[in-house]
């Protein structure tokens, strides 16, 4: 990163951090750079196809819920 980038305090729990500092480590990557890989990753757009197929599943999944409670499991 560019010494020109935004600097800025943010408070987290340890637990979150850890988690950070690990997938970081298994990504082979800084902190910092895992933090804005994942930030970068959730403003990406979603295909219409993907949101389609994520529609589709959520529809199965709560019908076979649904399911599930009518037969008392």
């Amino acid at each position: 990163m560019a010494r020109e980038d935004l600097h800025f305090r943010l408070r987290i729990s340890e637990g979150l951090k850890n988690r950070i500092e690990e997938a970081a480590a298994e990504n082979n990557r800084s902190m910092t750079a895992e933090i804005i890989d994942r930030l970068e990753t959730s403003f990406a757009p979603v295909p219409a196809e993907m949101k389609a197929i994520i529609a589709e599943f959520t529809h199965q999944l709560i019908v076979a819920f649904d399911q599930t409670k009518k037969n008392g499991r």
